[in-house]
């Protein structure tokens, strides 16, 4: 914002040089990056923050003065003389019912027998030292009351409208536009425009039209003063890439309650100016827009937040000086009105927040001590912590993946009783309605696009979504591994372990899950409570997920997980005998999985430590129909080292036992 210093003089008494206008009105958070010389005139360039509209223009700059001098602003006053002809005859302002919510309040003022011609030398010199440039006495007039009060302005040639008559719609897809700078675009239905009787003859907040523009030819002209909705004069300008100093002050919210004293003020200059006659009354679509508001601070609560007591007759300066009436003034509570072109005062803290401000942040006292308070790590966070080093530890790499996915992902997750997935109502991304109800079709769509590696291994610990009576989170872990089901569950029986669980993880094989390979489905508990499911990944959902192999997968309730009762930790010795390890190749029909060879191990107890899986062979010499599996098993005795023949002979008992078990195996040579 370029503020020039002689203005703001004329509208609060100012004793400082210009520098010292900068540094003070920097200090209360304004800052001002830039002083230069125009003419002889000082041009004050201010960075302004995007919560205080008000500042980009004199008047707004001049309550701050007011604040931190304590000298009053004297506003200039307006006399607008109305000699003309009633509006009501000559125009009128319909504002669509799709429109009203993008433009609820819209003045329209007609000025008659204007003579456009060069500005006059006062008039050139302001606007050249706030950096910008003169064009005529109608422009240089709007663009002088913009700076002064913050109300973007426009004026139409009256007589180039269609029916004299003005209309706030929304365009119609494919209407052309082209604007007075030259710009030309095609409009979109989410756009907002001023029309005439048949076509578009400005962009709501954005730019006039060049059908209606004024020109030295001009003698009667339509005043515009509007408020329009930030969010939609800021979608318009990014889409058709035009943007204005109107733009950039209805982006950020003008006061509503400045609309119609700005048009006043403009006419009654143009008229001075230009020798025109201002028609009798003003069409205003919503009078009460920009209504002031109460609101109270309490000095305890000032003294309490600022460690500081500020006394009762400087906060009443301060606050009266922001242009806030005072109200009441008790002896702790302090109620005041607050005026529209203030939209960020609405709660108590923001009115201690001016008081500090303007008071000076330097009194507020350094306070080097800190109280720090010791916190625990819940055991969600600690066991998602855990699950992390764990997993990144046997080789798997964290997926983070949307929670929004495509209908067809979840089109064969199983859901129980009247569960459903949550559709969100305006998606980011209208192929992705859905939140998920499972991580699977997000790894699996992450293994798509690594598709090039090979022996990939990824997990995901995240929330799925989905709604019954209302809509319920779940915190799961999933995991993906080109190794298969064995490689894949042992990843999950090392995290089980390393999270000190009562209960050990097992198995229960016939689950059916249309996204598993048929047989392959199972069932994984932990005690008594089952925490999810896993398996090979169906031809069908590799084919959805455009796969080539198929990993296998799983996955698991990580708050069912966590919650289960954690073993008493004791201290076990180190063994004093070492362990001896036998290697054993079975073959087996292709239909035996290794949960059943696990189990008829696990029944040979003696002196068996752990059975480790180790590979699945298919090839020459293994017959049609079989398949190789080799494992490793672990033996020790506690009171002294086994022998070879001893270790030898434990093994041979559980090659036995296996062929007795399973019909068909038989050890491979």
């Amino acid at each position: 914002m370029n503020l020039s210093y002689k203005w703001l003089k004329e509208l609060v008494k100012i004793e400082a040089p210009p520098e010292a206008l900068g540094e003070m009105l920097t200090s209360a958070g304004c800052a001002v990056e830039e002083i230069d010389v125009v003419g002889g005139d000082h041009m004050l360039v201010a960075e302004v923050t995007t919560n205080r509209p008000d500042w980009l223009c004199h008047r707004g700059v001049a309550h701050e003065i007011a604040a931190l001098t304590g000298n009053p602003c004297t506003f200039p006053e307006i006399r607008l003389r109305e000699d003309g002809p009633d509006v009501m005859g000559l125009t009128s302002v319909d504002v669509e019912e799709a429109a009203r919510e993008f433009c609820p309040r819209y003045t329209g003022r007609v000025i008659q027998g204007v003579a456009v011609k060069e500005s006059p030398e006062w008039l050139r010199q302001r606007m050249e030292a706030i950096g910008q440039r003169s064009i005529n006495n109608i422009v240089d007039i709007t663009n002088l009351v913009c700076f002064e009060m913050n109300q973007p302005l426009h004026t139409f040639d009256y007589d180039l409208l269609k029916e004299n008559r003005i209309v706030v719609r929304m365009a119609r897809n494919g209407e052309s536009f082209k604007a007075i700078t030259g710009e030309e675009d095609r409009l979109t239905d989410r756009m907002l425009v001023i029309a005439d009787a048949e076509r578009a003859v400005a962009l709501a907040g954005v730019k006039g039209g060049a059908n209606t523009e004024v020109h030295e030819g001009t003698t009667n002209i339509l005043l515009e003063a509007a408020w329009f909705q930030p969010q939609q004069v800021r979608r318009t300008s990014r889409a058709t890439r035009m943007d204005s100093e109107s733009s950039y002050r209805f982006e950020r919210g003008i006061d509503p309650g400045m609309t119609e004293r700005a048009s006043a003020r403009a006419a009654q200059l143009i008229a001075e100016l230009t020798g025109g006659r201002v028609a009798k009354g003003v069409i205003d679509t919503q009078s009460d827009l920009g209504q002031p508001w109460e609101a109270t601070m309490r000095l305890s609560r000032c003294e309490q937040v600022l460690g500081i007591g500020i006394d009762k007759a400087e906060v009443v300066k301060i606050l009266a000086g922001l242009g806030l009436e005072v109200l009441d003034k008790g002896e702790d509570l302090i109620r005041v009105t607050v005026p529209s072109f203030r939209q960020d005062l609405t709660r108590e803290i923001d009115l201690i927040e001016e008081v500090v401000r303007v008071a000076g942040y330097d009194r507020v006292p350094v306070r080097v001590a800190m109280g720090l308070q010791a916190s625990h790590e819940t055991p969600d966070v600690a066991g998602k912590r855990l699950a992390r080093e764990v997993l990144v530890g046997l080789g798997y790499f964290e997926a983070v993946s949307e929670s929004f996915v495509p209908e067809k992902w979840l089109a064969r997750v199983p859901l129980s009783g009247k569960e459903e997935a949550v559709r969100v109502l305006n998606p980011v991304n209208a192929e992705r309605p859905l939140l998920r109800t499972s991580l699977l079709p997000s790894l699996l769509d992450v293994r798509r696009v690594n598709r090039e590696l090979a022996d990939v291994r990824l997990f995901e610990l995240g929330r799925s979504y989905n709604t019954g009576s209302d809509v319920k989170e779940r915190s799961l872990l999933a995991l993906l591994d080109d190794g298969g089901i064995p490689v894949v569950r042992g990843a999950l029986e090392t995290v089980v372990r390393q999270l000190h669980l009562e209960g050990a993880l097992t198995v229960q094989a016939g689950v059916t899950d249309p996204r598993f390979q048929d047989g392959s489905g199972a069932a994984l508990h932990v005690g008594e409570t089952c925490i999810g499911t896993m398996g090979l990944v169906s031809d069908e959902e590799a084919k959805l997920h455009d796969l080539t192999n198929r990993p296998g997968i799983l996955e698991v309730d990580f708050g069912s997980l966590i919650a289960q009762s954690r073993r008493e930790r004791r201290f076990h010795p180190l063994p004093r005998f070492p362990a001896v390890k036998r290697d054993i190749a079975l073959v087996v029909p292709e239909s035996v999985q290794w949960l059943l060879i696990e189990q008829a191990v696990n029944e040979c107890p003696d002196r068996m430590e752990e059975v480790i899986f180790q590979s699945v062979y298919r090839g020459k010499g293994v017959k049609d129909g079989c398949k190789s599996m080799a494992f490793t098993v672990t033996f020790r005795a506690p009171d002294r080292s086994l022998t070879d023949v001893e270790a030898n002979g434990l093994r041979d008992a559980i090659v036995e036992h296996l062929k007795a078990r399973i019909e068909g195996a038989e050890l491979r040579q």
